[in-house]
C-alpha cells in the first residue's frame, strides 16, 4: 500500500510539472515580446511598403497586400514626437501629423508584435485620416519602436493604457481640446485604446479594428492553436500571470465599454487571428447593455485586411464617425 501511494504521488507531481510546463509553454510562446517592427523596422510614412509582409498561410491576405497600391498613401510631412507615459519614467515616441488647425486628430495604436507605427496598418490608417482632413498621431506602446523598453514581456494593453493617457495627455499640452481626440486601435490595440478610454470619460469617440473581447474566450482560441483542450487555461493563465506581474484574466474590453462613449467595432468576416465570435460577442454585450456602437462585419476579410480591401469606404466610414463624435 506504501509503495502504491509513493508511486501515485510520484505520477501525480509528474502530471503537475507537465501540465503546468505546457502552461508556461504556450503563455511564453504568446507573451515573450519581439521589441522590432520586423520587416517593417525602418519603414516611415514615406517609404513602407505592403510587399514586405508574407502570409505563408493565408493567400488572400497576402495577394491583396501584394496588389495594393501603398505608394499613393504616402505622407511626406510629419513630426517625430518623444512624449511621456502617464506611467512616470517611460518615454514613448510617436509621428504627429497636424494637417489642419482646429480639426479634430485621432491617436493611432498598433496591435501586438512584432509591430509599432511603422507597419502598414498605422501608416495607412493615418494617410486615410488625413485625406479626410483628420490630424493624425500614430505612436509606439512601451516596449515598441522607439519608445522606451521597459519589459521583455507583452502586457496586453493592461499596462500600456496609460501610454495612451500619456499621448492625450501630450496632445491637449499642444492646443487640442479633449473632445477633439478620438482613439483607432488596431487588434490588440484595440483593447488598448478601449482600456484607456475607460479611464477618460473625455474621449468621446473610439475605433476598435478587429478587436478581441473578453479573457475567456481568447485564452480558449489561444490553447486551440496548439492542438490542446481550453482545460489547460488555468496553467496558461497562472504562468502570464507569474511572467509579466499583471492579471491576465483582467483582458475584458467588453467589460470596459461605457454609456457615455461611442465605439465603432470593425471585424473581417473570415478573421483567423481574432476570430468572429469576439465581435459577435462585442456586439451582443454592445446590444444588451444600451452601449452606443456601430459594427461592421466586413465580408470576404481576413484579420486587419478590410483597410487594404475597402479603403475608400473604410475611410468614408472614419470621417463619419469621427466628424459626428468629435468636438461634441
Amino acid at each position: 500500500m506504501k509503495k502504491f501511494l509513493i508511486f501515485f504521488s510520484g505520477v501525480i507531481f509528474f502530471c503537475f510539472i507537465i501540465y503546468y510546463g505546457i502552461g508556461f509553454y504556450i503563455a511564453t510562446s504568446i507573451l515573450k515580446m519581439d521589441h522590432t517592427c520586423g520587416l517593417h523596422e525602418n519603414s516611415l510614412p514615406n517609404t513602407w511598403s505592403t510587399k514586405l509582409d508574407v502570409y505563408n498561410n493565408n493567400y488572400a491576405s497576402h495577394k491583396l497586400r501584394q496588389n495594393f497600391a501603398y505608394e499613393k498613401y504616402y505622407l511626406d510631412d510629419w513630426q517625430n514626437i518623444y512624449f511621456p507615459s502617464l506611467e512616470k519614467g517611460i518615454k514613448l515616441n510617436g509621428w504627429l501629423f497636424n494637417y489642419f488647425p482646429k480639426r479634430p486628430i485621432v491617436i493611432v495604436v498598433h496591435g501586438l508584435f512584432p509591430n509599432g507605427k511603422c507597419k502598414p496598418e498605422s501608416n495607412l490608417i493615418a494617410s486615410m485620416l488625413i485625406s479626410k482632413e483628420i490630424n493624425a498621431f500614430t505612436i509606439d506602446l512601451r516596449n515598441y519602436g522607439q519608445s522606451d523598453i521597459v519589459s521583455e514581456y507583452e502586457d496586453l494593453g493592461l499596462r500600456s493604457y496609460k501610454d495612451v493617457l500619456g499621448a492625450i495627455n501630450f496632445l491637449e499640452e499642444i492646443g487640442f481640446d479633449s473632445n477633439q481626440i478620438g482613439l483607432h486601435g488596431i487588434s490588440l490595440g484595440a483593447s488598448t485604446v478601449i482600456f484607456a478610454a475607460a479611464e477618460n470619460k473625455n474621449i468621446n469617440a473610439i475605433w476598435a479594428e478587429s478587436s478581441l473581447a473578453e479573457f475567456n474566450l481568447i485564452l480558449k482560441d489561444e490553447i486551440a492553436r496548439y492542438g490542446l483542450p481550453s482545460i489547460f487555461g488555468p496553467a496558461v493563465s497562472f504562468a502570464g500571470k507569474t511572467l509579466t506581474g499583471i492579471d491576465p484574466s483582467e483582458l475584458n474590453p467588453a467589460k470596459k465599454l461605457s454609456l457615455t462613449q461611442n465605439y465603432f467595432f470593425t471585424h473581417g468576416e473570415k478573421d483567423l487571428r481574432i476570430l468572429p465570435h469576439h465581435f459577435t460577442y462585442l456586439k451582443n454585450y454592445s446590444e444588451s447593455n444600451n452601449i452606443k456602437s456601430t459594427f461592421w462585419l466586413v465580408p470576404n476579410t481576413y484579420h486587419v485586411d478590410s483597410m487594404f480591401k475597402y479603403t475608400d469606404e473604410y475611410a468614408d466610414k472614419m470621417k463619419t464617425f469621427f466628424e459626428k463624435h468629435l468636438n461634441e
